[in-house]
């Protein structure tokens, strides 16, 4: 038993560490740096030959099927027949950027939003001003631009429609539903590379079709110069509100961020929420791409709750688990069972809280957000109200990351598959809020925040 422990804390330590990486470098930075021995990747404008193709293209087959937990009995049909398709397309010289979709379409067919490719864009490639918002029912422009207006409901990016464009982009975005290619797709769609992946451009301009009001419109977007700016690093990732007159405390985190700055807010939130007697609190992740784990157990030593059951795990040894990891075994498959957590309450009993507790989420709750929201759906912990989320509860993660020897493509491979604690409520390709609340777009145009907003009317009923 000591041993089954002491390997699921090892686990657990592994996933947080990766998620943080993953994070890291893939929704923080865009682009990945050589601080782990990689070497520059080529330029994708660079001309590669058929054999640095096939060199390349075998190389990303064999870490898929030698590494992979899904893989573990082979390829499925599918995911061959997506091969396949990949060494017929490689017949020609071709330039490295185009040749990154082909790749990209292998990795993407496991359909796991952990295992993805990365790509250095180059420094003269140019974008479109189309400030798109994907809501549940189409797409949208969230704000004005010379030619645009907030509001404009898209209907055709050069006769794709939305229903067009998913299909051509889940074949490119590492995705495990489609709220997350939509979270994806929406910045992609505006870049140079992938319009041209997708068809879009004609003659260096996009052409977009629109309704406004109950006209349809048609404008031409022109490939601009993309002017880079720099992210506010003084925006608060983490704060709260307290609404005495609704007995309600908002716990806002846009990034699962575990230091003191997150410790000292959860600690002073709940001083609030004790001060004022508030009967329910919502912890807000609708913006939260992943990071630390450790701040779900962090947040519930608040909580009046005893134990509560974690994620289990499974994992696939590999010659390339062992080389990067140091296990003893390279060969493989072994599962770890689930364990209550004793959760260590925080010492002042005042600040223990035992009203309703809720998890606002959204397509954008990914990776450690969504853990968050699993234990706390999966215990009876609270309710969980919004958007289905970008992330299955039961997925793959902890990666090991390699890179390909020609193109200099890096790319990670989960290595691990999560298991949700409470199992009943699987097979699910997302996690389905109790409540659902969707965002539309006249939310958006009037500044409302329909989750809170229902929330509030939960609470008064």
């Amino acid at each position: 038993m000591n041993r089954i422990i002491k390997h699921l804390v090892f686990a657990t330590i592994t996933f947080i560490l990766i998620s943080t990486v993953v994070y890291y470098f893939f929704f923080k930075k865009h682009n990945v740096n050589y601080e782990y021995g990689f070497k520059p990747q080529m330029a994708p404008n660079r001309l590669m030959t058929v054999e640095q193709m096939k060199e390349d293209l075998d190389y990303v087959v064999n870490v898929l099927r030698d590494v992979h937990p899904k893989t573990y009995n082979g390829f499925s049909n599918e995911q061959n027949l997506v091969i396949e398709n990949a060494y017929k397309k490689i017949n020609k010289i071709m330039k490295v950027g185009d040749f990154y979709f082909v790749l990209n379409e292998v990795i993407c067919s496991l359909k796991d939003a952990h295992t993805m490719i990365f790509i250095e864009l180059s420094k003269d490639d140019r974008i479109i001003d189309l400030p798109i918002v994907w809501l549940n029912d189409g797409m949208y422009i969230k704000e004005d631009t010379e030619q645009l207006k907030k509001g404009d409901k898209i209907l055709f990016i050069r006769q794709k429609s939305e229903e067009d464009l998913l299909k051509e982009l889940e074949k490119i975005i590492p995705a495990e539903n489609q709220q997350w290619v939509k979270v994806r797709g929406k910045s992609n769609l505006i870049k140079e590379p992938f319009l041209r992946y997708l068809g879009l451009i004609e003659n260096d301009y996009v052409n977009v079709k629109i309704q406004r009001d109950e006209k349809e419109l048609e404008v031409q977007l022109p490939l601009i110069k993309n002017k880079k700016s720099k992210q506010n690093m003084t925006e608060e990732w983490v704060s709260y509100s307290v609404d005495k007159e609704n007995s309600l405390g908002v716990f806002k985190l846009d990034t699962c961020n575990y230091d003191e700055k997150y410790k000292t807010t959860v600690a002073n939130f709940f001083k609030e929420v004790s001060k004022y007697n508030i009967k329910n609190v919502a912890v807000d992740v609708r913006n939260n791409s992943g990071g630390d784990s450790r701040v779900v157990d962090e947040f519930l030593r608040y909580i009046d709750i005893d134990n509560y059951l974690s994620f289990s795990g499974d994992i696939r040894y590999s010659k390339q688990a062992s080389e990067q990891r140091g296990y003893s075994r390279k060969s493989g498959y072994k599962s770890y069972r689930k364990q209550f957590i004793n959760n260590k309450k925080v010492l002042n009993k005042e600040l223990l809280f035992d009203g309703n507790v809720y998890i606002i989420t959204s397509p954008r709750t990914f990776s450690s957000a969504n853990w968050f929201a699993v234990i706390m759906k999966d215990n009876n912990i609270g309710k969980v109200i919004g958007e289905p989320t970008g992330n299955q509860p039961s997925s793959y993660g902890d990666v090991l990351r390699f890179q390909t020897h020609n193109s200099g493509f890096v790319f990670q491979v989960s290595l691990k598959r999560w298991v949700r604690p409470n199992t009943d409520n699987d097979p699910e390709n997302c996690l389905h809020p109790d409540i659902e609340v969707y965002t539309t777009i006249e939310d958006i145009i009037n500044e409302r925040d329909p989750q809170v907003e229902k929330l509030i009317e939960i609470i008064n009923e």
